[in-house]
């Protein structure tokens, strides 16, 4: 366990970092394992909880148990909807990294040179993403092209006159034990249950690297700590203010911390938040906060029902199951970069995914319900029989795809 008991905390820090996703636990790394003298005192408060390898849910009603809300704060899951953008994050130790589809794609050059951004350009920025992407240990699944859903994308690819490449992933392959930060992992079983939680141990997130580095370098790290604003001293630094929840206090408990320098490392939503309701309570801000967002451009394209299996349903941490025998593998692994010649808001990048086992439930309920448009004819008592065969929960094959 990475966490530290909340009664050994300190009054005051050096720097003190609120999340544990990249930007707080690599800044969290970074600052506590410096040649610094005198050595600072760096904390990290995550509001969300510890959740050890094994712990993850993998069934419909332990991901719905573990969706964050008021009711709920210390739910994994926190789905965010509003009126032009919905964002899906992770609350606990790592952040989203717990729970993302591990894909680590440095942007193009081109991407830099768009108004809006900062004076960092790409060339600035890429020997940090290549150092980042060596700490995670990204880099592509070694049977990409053996999954019949990369296979499926293949397909498609030639039919546009594209290619098909494996993207650098954040996953272990290889390792079967400690890993270069002390953390036992296991090799990608392919479950397909990266985006609820691996309960392999093969996921690369935050906590088996940049965390316990920040941790043997002295950092102190707690967990269930919401930090709900944070307040300018007179005399220098700075006071957080704060709610600590467990067992006794499942409603919250006040308290504060203070530190000579505060990294707000929340994620771009939970950020913004706190520095708005530090600004009720006084805290002087720029009228340009809470401006400005804009979201990955995602969506989703389903095909169901094709010629070819794609196995794409997750089996999570049930080795012995039927969909064990078709393993999918990681929610995402190829890419189709399409129009790739163009400029940057005319290209496309497409991706494989799979459902990981606490959404195969949902995803035959879905097929099942939608029908779709058919993109051929001549077959359809064939695809009858696929639809019934794939709708029956205890035969182990999938609906055709995501594509």
């Amino acid at each position: 366990m990475l966490a530290l008991d909340w009664d050994r905390r300190k009054p005051n820090y050096d720097f003190l970092i609120i999340g544990s996703g990249y930007g707080g636990a690599i800044t969290a790394a970074r600052i506590a394992g410096a040649d610094l003298d005198p050595k600072p005192a760096v904390c990290i408060l995550e509001r969300g909880r510890e959740w050890p390898i094994g712990a993850f849910p993998d069934t419909q009603l332990g991901a719905i148990a573990a969706l964050r809300s008021n009711a709920n704060p210390l739910g994994l899951y926190e789905l965010l909807v509003y009126r032009d953008i919905s964002v899906i994050k992770g609350s606990g130790l790592g952040g989203t990294s717990l729970i993302n589809a591990n894909v680590a794609i440095v942007p193009d050059r081109e991407v830099f040179e768009q108004a809006g951004w900062p004076s960092l350009g790409y060339d600035r920025l890429l020997p940090y993403y290549q150092r980042a992407r060596q700490v995670l240990d990204a880099g592509p699944h070694p049977r990409a092209h053996e999954l019949p859903k990369v296979q499926a994308l293949e397909r498609r690819a030639a039919q546009i006159g594209a290619r098909v490449g494996a993207l650098d992933l954040a996953v272990n392959f290889t390792i079967d034990g400690p890993n270069p930060y002390g953390v036992p992992q296991k090799p990608c079983t392919d479950c397909g249950d990266c985006v609820t939680g691996c309960n392999v141990g093969a996921k690369n997130t935050l906590y088996m690297n940049y965390l316990p580095m920040a941790r043997r370098a002295g950092a102190d790290i707690f967990t269930q700590t919401k930090v709900e604003w944070i307040e300018k001293l007179p005399g220098g630094g700075w006071r957080v203010h704060g709610r600590r929840y467990d067992d006794q206090h499942p409603g919250g408990e006040k308290f504060t911390l203070e530190a000579a320098h505060v990294v707000l490392a929340a994620g771009s939503i939970n950020s913004t938040e706190i520095l708005l309701r530090s600004q009720m309570h006084g805290l002087s801000l720029s009228p340009a906060i809470g401006t400005g967002f804009g979201g990955n451009g995602d969506f989703f394209g389903l095909a169901h029902n094709g010629d070819f299996p794609t196995q794409v349903l997750g089996f999570g941490n049930h080795p012995n199951s039927p969909g064990a025998a078709h393993p999918p593998g990681p929610t995402i692994v190829g890419v189709i970069r399409y129009h790739a010649d163009r400029p940057v808001g005319e290209r496309i990048t497409i991706q494989d995914l799979s459902f990981p086992n606490a959404g195969v439930d949902l995803c035959r309920a879905v097929f099942a319900a939608l029908r779709g448009e058919d993109s051929d004819t001549g077959d359809e008592a064939a695809e009858e029989q696929r639809r019934r065969r794939d709708m029956f929960p205890l035969v182990p094959h999938d609906p055709g795809g995501a594509l």
